[in-house]
């Protein structure tokens, strides 16, 4: 679970440095303030707005729905600022935007008011929303009709899950096919201040972008700022799941009708 998977906002050219040094170290003041604030909710999850015009930076953090302890949430948020700092090229103190969908963690900032955005935004006005995305390399093999309309179920029971939950907005589900096809583990989170209906639409415009190509992969994971899902053949989080699901009965073989024959007496 030590894999970092990172976007820099498409509205922020690729590596651009904050114009003055104010914003930077008001960025650093939004990190060490979203660890505190993030592991002390009881959601694990807040924002911050800090700073005047025209140096504001605007920040969220998360921590997955299965952190249950606050220092794991606390060192999450830390390690994952960490490496947004390490990835910033040593000629500049800082970006102006970042978003980092760490295993554990989710760590963003801008200049831009994301916070203000609707729940489908990456992090800009501009970007048209457009998530980012990972996929395992790797296809569905056996009864593939079978495994991935059951995987497709998974994704929307855990989303749907996921949208009900109070208060954390999170669910994580499992499918065993019954076949030799290995179990497919899945999770869905939004960030807690939406409401049901706008957790489960931001999830649904995820799972809706998934073409046929996406559909036979055998894991893979899709963010905005407000929501995301993943799945994968291997356990990624902690606990039971909370959804469970299995290859569907097979229908039960009809009644054997014996005809009566007649005699005649």
């Amino acid at each position: 679970m030590g894999i970092i998977l990172l976007l820099l906002l498409s509205s922020i050219p690729p590596f651009q440095a904050a114009a003055a040094d104010v914003f930077c170290g008001n960025v650093k003041v939004v990190a060490a303030t979203l660890v505190n604030k993030t592991s002390s909710s009881p959601t694990h999850f807040a924002t911050v707005t800090f700073g005047d015009a025209p140096d504001v930076v605007y920040a969220l953090a998360l921590c997955r729905g299965d952190i249950l302890d606050d220092s794991t949430c606390a060192d999450a948020v830390t390690n994952t600022f960490r490496k947004v700092q390490n990835l910033t090229p040593p000629e500049m103190e800082c970006l102006k935007g970042f978003s980092a969908y760490y295993a554990d963690c989710i760590f963003i900032y801008n200049a831009i008011n994301l916070l203000a955005a609707s729940p489908n935004t990456v992090g800009s006005y501009e970007d048209g929303g457009r998530p980012f995305q990972r996929w395992n390399v790797k296809n569905v093999t056996g009864d593939i009709p079978l495994i991935t309309g059951l995987i497709h179920d998974l994704r929307v029971e855990t989303a749907e899950k996921a949208a009900n939950a109070t208060p954390k907005r999170f669910a994580t589900g499992v499918l065993d096919s019954g076949t030799s096809f290995p179990k497919i583990y899945s999770l869905s989170q939004c960030t807690p201040d939406l409401s049901a209906g706008d957790c489960l639409a931001c999830l649904r415009r995820l799972l809706g972008m998934i073409n046929s190509t996406m559909a036979l992969r055998m894991g893979g994971q899709m963010a905005v700022v407000r929501c995301y899902f993943r799945f994968d053949a291997s356990k990624f989080y902690e606990g039971e799941p909370m959804i469970t699901l299995g290859a569907p009965s097979p229908a039960p073989a009809p009644a054997e009708h014996k005809s009566k024959s007649s005699t005649n007496k």
